[in-house]
């Protein structure tokens, strides 16, 4: 999986000791990254002593890792349910030993606690030496945009370092597919669905489809969706829609020549097994990349028309909005110098933002500039510049 990058184009202040209502907004952004720092610098002090606090209270029960009483003295003195004092610190004691470059990452405020925890279950299924091989991997490139974008990472070197306990994983949670409910307040109920992701996406689309087809001034999208889905359930007969769903696949993948894995737009990382069987019927397209995985051609299919937003899609894969996580699927193909102002539609002057954040461009003083095609620079409000790429496509290995 090609990496993604995010960086700041200027120097990062210390904050200042004035009040907060005195603050102007680069003074606020400044004090909003060195707080989320110390946070992250705490909770990896927190996770270094429950791991101390494990060493010092050894178990004496065979079959037990934790001494008897221990979870329940971490919860009286943190107020806290001692089945949840257990899994922190267990999962303290994990970053500790198995992942110590995710610690000191967590510590030095280069990640966050949810990333650092995010390494920490995904590489669970791993050796500590494969585990530490991934965290090598995933922290050469940061904390990236968003945590989603972290995550995709992780569980991408998890599949490529150890193939077949990742496909052993997929399968056993493929087993424990289920659909859930419980109560909300109010007197409402939540279902909640656990499907493969090519199957929930299909699910999502043809209800989508069908609640926008029956939506009123007096009904909201959501609420359509809900009433489509509850007369889908109970047997009501309705068309179905035909459900378009971007599956990256390496050729070698395919031909089973490599165990490279692939990935699921707006998903991340599949096993090359999943990847395969997805494969067997579906439409191919031909997506050409270059050694860094950069997107140069797009294959045609019935409409030359859609040629460019097929491509810039595909290239971007999400909103290019830093942080925002909304496939491109689901986003509009905007000018980055717009259409009124003399800007031309073409591969370095077009690029994928979601309704929200296209609208936020046009009402907001946010600029954006694309002087290489895919590389977007963006000046906010405050004046801070960010510089984007695209998440790169993985090379092929030959």
């Amino acid at each position: 999986m090609g990496e993604n990058t995010l960086f700041a184009l200027r120097d990062i202040n210390p904050p200042v000791n004035i009040p907060i209502n005195s603050m102007n907004a680069n003074q606020v952004l400044d004090s909003l990254i060195d707080i989320d720092k110390a946070r992250a610098f705490c909770d990896a002090r927190k996770a270094r002593l429950l791991a101390r606090f494990a060493e010092l209270r050894e178990p004496e029960r065979a079959g037990t890792d934790l001494a008897d009483g221990a979870p329940e003295e971490v919860a009286l003195e943190l107020a806290m349910n001692p089945h949840t004092a257990a899994v922190h610190i267990s999962r303290a004691r994990d970053l500790v030993t198995r992942l110590p470059a995710t610690t000191d990452a967590l510590e030095a405020g280069e990640i966050d606690y949810v990333r650092a925890k995010a390494m920490n279950d995904l590489t669970s299924v791993l050796t500590e030496e494969q585990a530490r091989r991934v965290e090598s991997k995933v922290l050469a490139f940061g904390k990236r945009a968003n945590p989603s974008r972290f995550r995709h990472s992780v569980r991408y070197h998890v599949i490529a370092v150890d193939p077949s306990a990742a496909e052993r994983l997929r399968r056993t949670a493929k087993a424990d597919r289920d659909v859930t409910g419980r109560d909300l307040s109010d007197g409402m109920g939540q279902l909640a669905i656990t499907l493969e992701p090519h199957e929930a996406q299909a699910a999502y689309d043809q209800i989508n489809m069908l609640a926008n087809k029956v939506k009123t001034p007096d009904r909201t999208l959501a609420q359509c969706r809900a009433d489509v889905f509850l007369d889908l359930v109970l047997g009501k007969n309705n068309e179905r829609v035909r459900v378009n769903l971007n599956v990256t696949v390496p050729m070698s993948t395919l031909l089973g020549l490599t165990r490279l894995p692939g990935e699921i737009s707006g998903y991340g990382p599949i096993t090359a097994e999943y990847a395969s069987e997805l494969a067997q019927d579906a439409m191919w397209r031909r997506v050409i990349t270059d050694e860094h995985g950069q997107v140069l051609e797009v294959s045609r299919r019935r409409y030359a028309s859609a040629a460019l937003a097929r491509h810039i899609r595909l290239r971007d894969r999400t909103c290019r909005q830093p942080g925002c996580g909304r496939t491109a699927d689901r986003s509009e193909i905007d000018h980055t110098v717009r259409y009124a102002d003399g800007g031309v539609t073409s591969v370095d002057n077009t690029n994928a933002l979601c309704r929200k954040h296209n609208l936020m461009r046009e009402r907001s003083d946010w600029g954006m500039t694309q002087p290489l095609p895919g590389t977007l620079v963006f000046r906010t409000p405050a004046n801070r510049v960010h510089t984007t790429t695209p998440e790169l496509y993985e090379p092929a290995p030959f």
